[in-house]
């Protein structure tokens, strides 16, 4: 099987044999539309569609807010119909061309084509109102929280048509951090109550046009995981091994892929260790491939290190130990 069939094949529930390698079954569409929205680059300060101003530094995986005060669009949330503009996509002239002749390129490739979109509706709540604000607003303002994430899902389900209808993608990679690495940002009524609904409408729509929804949180959400089903998220990638992943596993009964379990703390460094590299590469395989439709790779929200060396280390010990499954030999 190719690792794009691998992936199909546990979708559809059905075993495989070996190990699907990271990020090697995917490729990154990309989308002007979300390369509008948030126009980021690494090394770079930016301000984004809605007004918020993002960094992404060379040393890091990705891009954040600016802090303070003076960076926030809307810091009171009773005034966001004044503050918060959503990004004018329809009356922009995109040009699909390059998109689709990328996607079939991909196709030829043998690999999904990825949609992806940085900034889920939490991360932009807290982008646009600051990260204390948001979470006090859950609990002081929640009328307006409901009206101002009505808003954004609204604006985000416009997008996903507009790219469905001009590019279908197989998958859609879409980022939400909901917590920390020991827990969630907010309790799981809370995250049921405000964050859940939206995804459900948003995922729901992917799911119906036969669109895989990837979803990339690298947090911990242990306590909401079996509601991962309900909202139709096909792969949950990022999972951190500070979660019970084969306790997770055992809750979703091969009904969700969970994507991750290397912990980018441990290997990913200026001075890459590489027996430490193999080591932790062998510790999650050796503890959650028998949970089954797990996909070992770094917890970060895209594929690769952020520092020289680490990957052809990891991707040699994923392909020994996947010769070593096929032959029936790694579990000796």
């Amino acid at each position: 099987m190719t690792e794009k069939e691998k992936v199909l094949a546990m979708l559809a529930g059905e075993p495989v044999e070996g190990l699907v390698r990271a990020w090697e079954p995917f490729a990154m569409l990309w989308d002007p539309i979300s390369a509008f929205i948030t126009p980021a680059r690494q090394g770079a300060t930016v301000k984004d569609a809605w007004g918020v101003t993002l960094s992404w530094k060379e040393d890091q995986p990705g891009i954040m807010p600016l802090e303070g005060e003076e960076y926030l669009v809307c810091p009171d949330i009773t005034q966001w119909r004044e503050k918060v503009i959503a990004p004018d996509i329809e009356g922009q002239a995109f040009d699909y061309t390059g998109v689709l002749k990328q996607k079939e390129e991909i196709h030829a490739q043998g690999k999904i084509a990825l949609g992806f979109s940085p900034i889920g509706i939490f991360e932009l709540l807290h982008n646009l109102l600051g990260f204390e604000n948001a979470l006090m607003d859950f609990l002081l303002e929640p009328e307006e929280m409901h009206d101002l994430i009505d808003y954004l899902t609204d604006f985000r389900l416009r997008h996903f048509k507009m790219l469905v209808e001009n590019v279908r993608p197989d998958m859609m990679l879409f980022h939400d951090d909901w917590g920390a690495k020991n827990n969630l940002f907010m309790s799981p009524e809370i995250w049921r109550e405000f964050i859940k609904p939206a995804y459900e409408k948003l995922y729901g729509y992917l799911h119906d046009q036969g669109v895989f929804v990837m979803h990339h949180a690298d947090s911990h959400l242990e306590k909401v995981a079996s509601d991962l089903e309900d909202i139709h998220i096909d792969i949950w990638q990022g999972a951190l091994p500070q979660n019970n992943i084969p306790k997770i596993q055992k809750e979703i009964r091969g009904n969700m892929i969970l994507m991750g379990g290397i912990d980018a703390s441990v290997v990913d460094h200026k001075d890459p260790d590489e027996k430490v590299i193999r080591k932790e590469v062998d510790r999650a395989c050796r503890e959650y491939l028998p949970g089954g439709h797990f996909i070992p790779c770094l917890t970060y929200g895209g594929p690769g290190a952020i520092f020289e060396g680490v990957d052809p280390i990891i991707d040699d010990e994923l392909d020994k130990i996947n010769s070593q499954l096929i032959q029936g030999t790694y579990w000796n």
